[in-house]
């Protein structure tokens, strides 16, 4: 679990697309594995996200006009037809965090919409989870529901989780933290002191 703090405009989001393939790098390779997926197509790259990464973002992307559990459900319809267990699952998920199944997103409340699209994120069961400044529109209770959900989720599913936020209060509550600075991306090994040896 990987904390990320810097400065606005620092590049931190782009880092974020970077990684999930949304945009690709001018220079260098984003490799998953043995996948260059910067040197992907565009359709490989959004399959490959589609199956295996969880974004939330900042602005929760959700249809106003969709009930929560629909804005839930939607990413499973690209992998085919969704299940009746899956929709079941959903419902709990929601009914867990206060989130009324068959309310239109548009008519949540910001931590509402927030829970919901984290919700959306549990679903796919990713194999890497990102997170784009998660709580920077809740309170800090609120805020600490998102953070619980996502280091949860994480642990459940031996997933990495890599989350941006210019809340030290968030920050410190993961075990590693690096920063991007002046466009330098600066590991937890640099930012930590290193020890004079005796």
């Amino acid at each position: 679990m990987l904390g990320i703090r810097g400065p606005s405009g620092a590049g931190k989001t782009s880092f974020l697309k970077c990684l999930s393939g949304i945009i690709t790098p001018t220079e260098g390779v984003v490799r998953w594995g043995t996948l260059a997926l910067s040197q992907c197509t565009e359709s490989v790259r959004d399959r490959w996200r589609g199956q295996h990464c969880g974004f939330l973002f900042q602005d929760f992307r959700l249809f106003e006009d969709l009930t929560a559990l629909d804005n839930v459900l939607l990413p499973l319809t690209f992998r085919g037809t969704i299940a009746a267990h899956d929709r079941e699952t959903a419902r709990e998920m929601l009914a867990a965090r206060g989130i009324r199944t068959n309310t239109r997103a548009g008519d949540l409340s910001r931590g509402e919409m927030q829970r919901t699209a984290l919700v959306r994120v549990l679903m796919g069961r990713p194999a890497v989870i990102l997170a784009d400044e998660p709580t920077a529109n809740l309170d800090e209770a609120r805020g600490d529901i998102v953070v619980d959900g996502l280091m949860s989720a994480a642990q459940s599913l031996s997933a990495p989780l890599i989350l941006v936020s210019h809340s030290d209060r968030v920050l410190k509550r993961l075990p590693l933290t690096a920063e991007i600075r002046a466009g330098r991306f600066i590991t937890p090994d640099e930012l930590t002191p290193s020890r004079s040896i005796p």
